[in-house]
């Protein structure tokens, strides 16, 4: 067959209208592939859980196989059919741990979550298993072509073994880069490095079509969210916050004191993390024992840090809840008053407003404390010149240098009023401190993340070969730079507003 005509044969089935919309109802029920991950621990899976997985993997195959479904224009070896199902159920498995427990160990429970999960997938898809194959073809194909468009070239052995971008598994490399060769997406050259290889100019078109369907679908920014999650979970907050912030525990006290919480309240904070502000700063002090304080984050591994602290420290009125700002798990009016501490700029703060605003109960306040959108660190002359290479690659992605880093001027205003009364908006003074570069790189990198936008569109190794480039320029800066260029000073905004005595859904 002509490989014009196999070309047209495979990627008729996936450039259709509603390929995008197949992968987003894929990530909605949990039916994700390892672009995910991007932490430094270790997976862990149990003997019993594994030989689950298999399992399962096998009888997909043996479906898929006996009925052709996996890409039934181009029919795969075995071999490759068994790594679509195999890859896919453990990356399910590792992502359903990762968000229940906050680290990657997989036990039976995992398992059978991601089992029920993908055949959910299938029976729900009127493309059945033939869309679990494009749903993998589209994502793993887009990290193949996008590291060797990235390198410009890369080493044959490299791309074999998935050294720079592959490194969760290599079963279908080879078969992959066979098909990638016989429909021209990919230029074999021989030279003084070995065997290389370059993109062509029809797999440099595949790309972008690759990229247009992942951006639509959402899952360039799924895979950057919960690559921050990951990363977030395994950063030590608690040793780098204070000194990156040397005064906002100072401010973010004088803060609470302001906002008039009383003995007795029952108080709710979204996005709690490790409890800077329920135990450290004092929180569930104020409500007293008669008080309670509820600590709401999405991330497990956070609340179990915030857990910890309370049983080492006798708190008895806190109670950690894992959830989402957008969706809080509490009836209407369920607390005297919600809060939200640097926390407000990674949701989709109008429907956290909302959300906020609806467990309260009339006549109960709403209050948070956000960096605005201008802080950009890049106001600190030791961090520009330091942070020049994200500067760079943002140019280069087109994509913007930091995220989440505070929300839009104004916003923060007009969601208040927009749901609340007698507002209050003021300013209170933060300094930024890139004096101890580990601490400050470990932050903005790890603990916040803002810069996973960038980090996401990178294959896999080059992620951590720029966090390393980093750690040696910062440890040369730091040493030449004056501590007032290493500073950038600027205000947070924070917010309080009572809860109207006759609600309305916004």
């Amino acid at each position: 067959m002509a490989y014009n005509d196999l070309f047209g044969m495979v990627y008729q089935q996936l450039i259709s209208p509603d390929t995008s919309e197949m992968v987003k109802r894929a990530l909605g029920q949990g039916v994700v592939l390892d672009t995910w991950m991007n932490g430094e621990e270790e997976e862990q899976i149990s003997e019993e859980a594994q030989s689950a997985l298999i399992a399962a993997t096998e009888r997909r195959t043996s479906e898929a196989l006996r009925t052709r479904a996996i890409f039934p224009n181009y029919p795969m070896s075995e071999q490759y059919v068994f790594s679509v199902f195999h890859e896919i159920l453990f990356s399910m498995a590792f992502y359903a741990a990762q968000r229940k427990k906050g680290r990657r160990e997989v036990g039976l429970s995992e398992v059978g979550e991601a089992i029920e999960r993908l055949d959910q997938f299938i029976t729900s898809e009127p493309e059945g298993l033939t869309a679990v194959g494009d749903f993998f073809i589209i994502i793993s194909e887009h990290e193949d072509l996008n590291a060797i468009a990235y390198y410009g070239w890369m080493k044959k052995e490299d791309f074999l073994f998935g050294k720079l971008h592959r490194p969760w598994s290599n079963l279908v490399l080879s078969p992959a880069l066979d098909f990638y060769e016989q429909i021209k997406l990919i230029r074999t050259s021989y030279t003084g490095e070995g065997t290389v290889l370059t993109l062509t100019e029809r797999g440099q078109s595949v790309l972008a079509m690759l990229r247009r369907i992942l951006s639509d679908a959402g899952e360039l920014k799924w895979r950057s969210e919960n690559q921050r999650w990951v990363i977030f979970s395994e950063a030590d907050y608690d040793k780098i916050f204070g000194k990156v912030f040397p005064e906002l525990s100072l401010r973010t006290r004088e803060y609470l004191e302001r906002l008039g919480l009383q003995k007795g309240m029952k108080v709710l904070e979204v996005g709690a993390g490790t409890g800077r502000v329920t135990v450290d700063l004092g929180l569930s002090d104020l409500v007293g024992p008669d008080g309670s304080v509820v600590a709401l984050d999405p991330a497990a591994a956070l609340l179990q840090k915030l857990a910890a602290k309370c049983c080492q420290r006798g708190i008895r009125n806190v109670e950690a809840v894992q959830g989402m700002a957008e969706n809080l798990p509490f009836p209407d009016s369920s607390f005297d008053a919600t809060i939200a501490v640097a926390a407000l700029h990674f949701t989709d703060a109008p429907k956290a407003v909302a959300e906020m605003t609806r467990v309260t109960r009339p006549g109960g306040f709403v209050a948070a404390l956000c960096p605005p959108a201008e802080f950009d660190l890049r106001g600190a002359p030791m961090v520009a010149q330091w942070f020049q290479p994200l500067t760079s690659m943002a140019e280069r992605f087109g994509t913007p240098f930091s995220e989440h880093n505070g929300l839009p001027v104004g916003l923060m205003k007009e969601l208040f009023e927009k749901n609340l009364e007698e507002v209050e908006i003021w300013g209170v003074p933060t300094i930024c401190s890139a004096e101890d570069h580990t601490s400050f790189l470990a932050f903005m990198v790890k603990g916040a993340a803002i810069f996973q936008n960038i980090f996401s569109r990178l294959p896999f190794q080059e992620r951590w070969n720029i966090m390393r480039r980093l750690e040696e320029d910062g440890a040369r800066l730091a040493a030449e730079t004056p501590r007032e260029k290493q500073l950038y000073i600027g205000f947070d905004e924070a917010a309080r507003g009572r809860v109207p005595a006759a609600k309305t859904r916004s």
